[in-house]
């Protein structure tokens, strides 16, 4: 009879089993507890998963707008 070694792709990993083995998962964002198969935190908006991007916060497109206008406006005061 011959022994076969474990292949380590014949199952999930303990960090796999560890991290699926609850219906629940943790928010990144806020904390709060949600359901596994959720994409959108309902408490503050964050998009779960890897592949999404961050939202720029409305701030920033803000404080964006507000230097350009002012540049803009300076150009055009000085031609």
């Amino acid at each position: 009879m011959v022994k076969r070694l474990r292949d380590p792709d014949d199952g999930p990993s303990d960090a796999d089993i560890e991290r699926f083995s609850d219906v629940t998962q943790k928010c990144p964002s806020c904390g709060t507890v949600l359901y596994d198969d959720v994409e959108i935190c309902w408490n503050c908006g964050h998009v779960l998963g890897s592949d999404q991007r961050p939202k720029i916060p409305n701030w920033l497109w803000i404080t964006a707008a507000g230097l350009l206008l002012l540049a803009v406006g300076g150009f055009l005061i000085r031609w």
